[in-house]
This record gives C-alpha cells, structure tokens and sequence, in this order.
C-alpha cells in the first residue's frame, strides 16, 4: 500500500518561507512605497502595473514614511491621499488592480480571480464580441507578466533545512482507524501487512536482503512478533490475526511501500524530503530554475460549466493558462497516473487548501479506485482554532460520489496540525 503526499503552499509556509500570496504581493507594493517616497523627495515611479504621476515639481513629505518591514496596497493608497494634488496612481493592469483591491489571502483565490475575470471576458464577448480579441489579449499579457513577478519573487528566496516532526508525517505508519471502513480497502491493508511479515520474516531467517535497512528490525520485540504471525498454519488465520491485532503490530510493519511528494509548489523545499528509499517527488506545477519543466501557474477547473463553452468558443486563448493541457508539457501527470495505478494508496494533504484551481486534478486521484483514505494536515492558529473544515469543504467540492467522501475523509479525531 502507497501514499501521496499532497503538497501545497502551507507546506513552504511550515517551513518558515514567506511564499504566500500576501507576502508576495506585500514586497511588491513595498517596493513600490520606498521607490515613491526614497530620501523624503516624492518620485514619479512607473513598471508594467502601474504608473505614479508627479503633478508638481519639488513637493516634500511633510511627515515621515512609518518605518515597517513591509507596506501593502492600503499603504500606498494612504500615501497617495497624504499628497492628493500631487500624486497620482494608474494601474496599467486591471487584473493586478483586481488583485490588490480584493481581500485575498492564498494563491488559489489569485487562480480563481484570473478565472473569474476569464468568465467575464467570455461573457462579454457572447454579448459583443466585437473587442473579445483586445481583452483576452490583454488579460493574458497581464496574468503571464504577474506570473513572470512571481517567478522572479521566489527566485530570491532560499531552501529550508527538513523539519524532523514533519518527515516522521510524511513517512509514518498507515492505520487502520484512518482507512476506508468497506471490505475491499480493509482487507487490502491486512494484505499488505501480511506480505511485509512474509517478506522481511522470510528475510530475516535467510538473510537474502528482504530486509530494510534500519536498526528496527534488530528490535527482538518485532522478530519475535513476526514469528508469532509467521507460525500461524495457513493463510486465513494469518489474516484473521493481523486484522485483530493491527493497530499493536510494529509501525514498522505497516509503514506505506512506496511514498510520491506530489510537490504544487514551485520551491525546493519538498525535495530534501525525497531522499528516503521508494520516495518519488514530482513538481506536478513546475519548478524554478528548470527550463525542461517551467511552472504552470492558471486554473485547473474543467468541471466547471463555463470551461466548456470556453472550449466551444474555439479561441485557443481562452486555454492558455489552463492547467489541463499544461500537464501536458511534461511527463509529470502521466507519472502520477501511473504511481495512482500501481497499487491502493492514502493521501496525506500537507499544506494543499484543495481549492478549485486544482479541482480537475484532484477530481482524479480523490476517487481513484485505488485511493482508500485522504487525510489532511491542518493549519492550527495562534488562538487555537484551525483549517481543518475549510480543507474538507473544498475536498468535497471535488468528490461527485459524496458517499466516497464520508468513507474516505480521515474525521478530525485522527488528524493533526502539519506542523
């Protein structure tokens, strides 16, 4: 039995990275604020975004800027009223106007902002598609130079040490309690338990190589119990007691076969994780600094009605910035496809909001035959409250057969924080 391991943004944010969408967009106006209001002279300042126009030559802060880390669009706004009559502020970009105007806190809602602006151009052109070209034209050229932004953001910023507490998650135990309760996926667990006592047991008697290299295995407790298992006369009995007695066997014995870091993020903070025997890791949406898989920043929603008739407005446009076909660049998807069909698997969602900018993808694997539980990791907060319902709402949203849902969803009982 496998496991993927459903990487998101959270997961670089666990890790102390400053990879969300507000801090990405915080360092932008940052940048902005400092240009503007640089040694207390007030600048004209001008990029792809925006234009700051200076109406009056030798004007001079009459205050001091506040002295932060970080200045926001609310900031630059305020500062633009410090000076009205002197200063003036024009978005070259309606889309990053969108962004910045709307409370925004993760970059699934930027995808589903682009989505929805997306939408509007379609319905515009339905209406008059007299100016449908120049629009989506221009929407595009905005989004993709927001996308070369935050390339060149993350660029600047460095790779993580991995956090111990996080890969004992990653790499833990499968329990029974966290599985599927139908017959199929449970006894597929008691399967696999038994072929792992079979294996290293047959391995241990004969020293043939059968056995993992790590020093649990010379733990008398777990000989002794998997030569309890391995007396048992034929295999029904065998099976009758690991299902009895699953959840005080040896961890070690029901660790997952094979594990894939199925990497959303464009980092490499995912990667030191992979160095773990039969660990995969794919950067499903790309990486920085690889030309050969280049990310893939857009929408991922092709069960929404509107991408249909985007697809039968017959404007190649409209798919730009669809993650559908952009899987397709690589052979990523198709890995995954194959890893998903090897054998029955558990997701562990470790820092993935499961937004619907990643609804086809996820569609997918959440009701795969072969997927026998999904567990999220959530974000507990300072005031103790945390995500956990959030990330199940938005699982549901990608689960058509609700009763596969409630069968597969680990409750909250059984889950934890990431970190």
């Amino acid at each position: 039995m496998n496991r993927i391991v459903l990487i998101g943004n959270g997961f670089d944010k666990a890790h102390g990275l400053p990879t969300g969408y507000k801090e990405f967009i915080g360092a932008y106006w940052t940048q902005v604020v400092r240009a503007i209001a640089r040694s207390q002279v007030l600048h004209p300042y001008e990029d792809d975004f925006i234009a700051v126009e200076k109406l009056q030559d030798g004007v001079v802060c009459d205050d001091r800027l506040p002295e932060q880390e970080r200045y926001s669009y609310a900031d630059a706004v305020r500062l633009m009223k410090r000076h009205a009559g002197h200063l003036k502020l024009t978005f070259r970009s309606g889309l990053l106007q969108r962004l910045s105007e709307a409370s925004l806190t993760d970059w699934v809602d930027v995808e589903n902002e682009y989505y929805a602006a997306l939408i509007g151009v379609l319905r515009q052109g339905m209406r008059d598609p007299s100016h449908e070209f120049e629009r989506l034209t221009r929407l595009n050229e905005e989004f993709g130079k927001i996308r070369t932004l935050l390339e060149t953001y993350l660029k600047g910023i460095g790779t993580p040490e991995p956090i111990e507490a996080i890969r004992r998650r990653i790499f833990a135990p499968l329990e029974q309690r966290e599985i599927d309760i139908h017959v199929d996926p449970q006894l597929a667990l008691v399967r696999y338990v038994q072929r792992r006592v079979d294996q290293i047991g047959h391995g241990l008697e004969t020293g043939n190589g059968q056995v993992p290299e790590s020093e649990v295995w010379r733990s008398e407790a777990v000989r002794r119990r998997i030569a309890e298992i391995r007396r048992l006369e034929d295999r029904t009995a065998k099976r009758q007691y690991i299902r009895k007695h699953l959840e005080e066997l040896p961890a070690c014995l029901r660790t997952p076969e094979n594990v894939l870091l199925l990497d959303f993020n464009y980092t490499a903070t995912a990667r030191s994780y992979a160095v773990m025997p039969r660990t995969q890791h794919i950067h499903i949406h790309g990486a920085l600094h690889d030309p050969e898989n280049p990310i893939l920043f857009g929408y991922g929603d092709e069960l929404d009605d509107n991408y249909r008739i985007m697809e039968e407005r017959n404007d190649n446009r409209y798919l730009e910035y669809a993650k559908s076909t952009g899987y397709l660049r690589t052979d990523n998807y198709r890995r995954l496809l194959e890893f998903a069909g090897s054998g029955y698997f558990q997701i562990c969602i470790m820092g993935h909001s499961c937004g619907n900018s990643d609804r086809t993808l996820l569609h997918t694997l959440f009701e795969h035959k072969n997927c026998v539980s999904i567990k999220p990791f959530f974000h507990l907060k300072p005031d103790r409250t945390d995500n956990y319902s959030d990330i199940i709402r938005n699982i549901s949203r990608s689960f058509r057969d609700k009763q596969a849902l409630r069968a597969r969803v680990v409750n909250r009982t059984y889950c934890e924080p990431l970190s």
